[in-house]
């Protein structure tokens, strides 16, 4: 029985074999600029050494989350990145037209969710599954999630709202 492998169709599992090789080489060659694909549908072929590869360029550049089509994968950068998950950041995200265009983050998933429990046509309740294994930054994770929708929730506007903002958000975080 034929396989169709990245496009191709061997004769043998020997030359399947040798096409994915081909790939491979072709597309770790350029490992060097790993660390820009920021969603791993654009890894091709998708092996489990490609996306791997992907993950550990991004990681050694300091970028702790990519894309995986509608999926965000977080790698757990264990040491303090404080500009990473910044009140700035967050209105950033907030106030982006279209956040999904901005680097994959945790806060893009907030605002997607924020916008549709706040959307003005047909509010949609929001579920966020967060997942891993022990030590992978579930609570951290969570806890910056729930702070993300403290801050963008209220308006800094005034004192007594940023007052607002805080107990909020001290309420949310104690709830985890």
């Amino acid at each position: 029985m034929l396989q169709q492998v990245n496009g191709h169709n061997p004769g043998s599992d020997g030359q399947a074999r040798e096409y994915l090789r081909e790939d491979l080489q072709e597309f770790l060659g350029g490992e060097v600029l790993l660390y820009k694909l920021d969603d791993l549908t654009r890894v091709n072929p998708v092996t489990l050494e490609t996306v791997l590869r992907c993950l550990q360029a991004r990681y050694m550049a300091d970028t702790f989350y990519t894309n995986a089509g509608c999926t965000l994968v977080a790698l757990n950068p264990f040491k303090p990145v404080p500009q990473l998950y910044s009140p700035e950041l967050m209105r950033e995200y907030h106030a982006a037209p279209q956040p999904q265009k901005l680097k994959p983050h945790v806060f893009t998933v907030g605002e997607q969710t924020y916008r549709n429990v706040k959307s003005l046509i047909e509010p949609v309740n929001q579920s966020i599954v967060v997942s891993g294994e022990s030590g992978a930054g579930k609570t951290w994770t969570s806890r910056c999630l729930m702070k993300f929708y403290a801050v963008v929730a209220t308006s800094p506007a005034s004192w007594e709202s940023h007052k607002i903002a805080e107990r909020i958000e001290q309420r949310i975080l104690n709830s985890n």
